[in-house]
């Protein structure tokens, strides 16, 4: 790790990587899941994806649209789908923005 650089700072940058990489602004988090089976099912009005965890276990979850369109990128080796999943965050901030001190 180079001097002065923190995990907090190599994550935002490996994230604009990865936004790069597949064309996209990364208005959402990234869950990578390269070992797991998926599917993606459209219907008329909605799009969902399918995937299976670790111990069997199908997900289902709503695809993002983005003017219509299901946000799914796709490039030769992976392919990326924004989808509303139940998902815990952890928000990261700075200590010192601490408005109540």
């Amino acid at each position: 790790m180079a001097k002065g650089k923190g995990p907090v700072l190599e994550f935002e940058q490996a994230r604009k990587r990865i936004n790069s990489y597949f064309g996209c602004d990364g208005d959402f988090f990234v869950k990578p899941m390269p070992d797991h089976e998926w599917a993606v099912k459209e219907d008329e009005d909605f799009a969902f994806l399918s995937y299976w965890t670790d111990k069997g276990k199908k997900v289902d979850a709503v695809i993002v649209k983005k003017g219509g369109e299901p946000m799914i990128y796709k490039t030769k080796d992976y392919t990326m789908v924004v989808a509303i999943d139940c998902v815990r965050i952890g928000f990261i901030f700075r200590n010192e923005k601490n408005a109540i001190g």
